[in-house]
């Protein structure tokens, strides 16, 4: 019997094929360029701290724009960004990298070109 070939309705909505497709994603702006402070005591490890308190990271993404700014995927706990951000906001300066001024953008998988 032949196959009839068929086409996939484009997707317009988030659809995840992932086994648990609770996923959200986040973008964290630090503000300051923080790829000087990666230590186990820095800037870094305490914003990945901060976000596992309430979540867990399933990726991270680079650092970008001038290491000021970074990607992450987490599992969908209805991680509140303005919450994360205040929390972040909270841990103000370590390592000499200011946190006061970052800022958490609830993300939509997306590609900009």
């Amino acid at each position: 019997m032949q196959q009839v070939p068929s086409n996939p309705v484009a997707t317009t909505t988030d659809v995840s094929i992932a086994p648990t497709p609770n996923v959200q994603y986040i973008n964290i702006d630090y503000i300051n360029a923080i790829n000087g402070s990666a230590g186990p005591d820095g800037a870094q490890q305490a914003v990945l701290t901060t976000i596992q308190q309430t979540s867990t990271i399933i990726y991270i993404g680079p650092l970008a724009n001038s290491n000021t700014e970074q990607a992450f995927a987490v599992e969908i706990n209805t991680i509140d960004v303005t919450v994360l951000q205040a929390a972040i906001r909270a841990l103000g300066t370590i390592d000499g990298v200011n946190l006061g001024g970052a800022t958490v953008v609830d993300r939509k998988l997306s590609i900009p070109v």
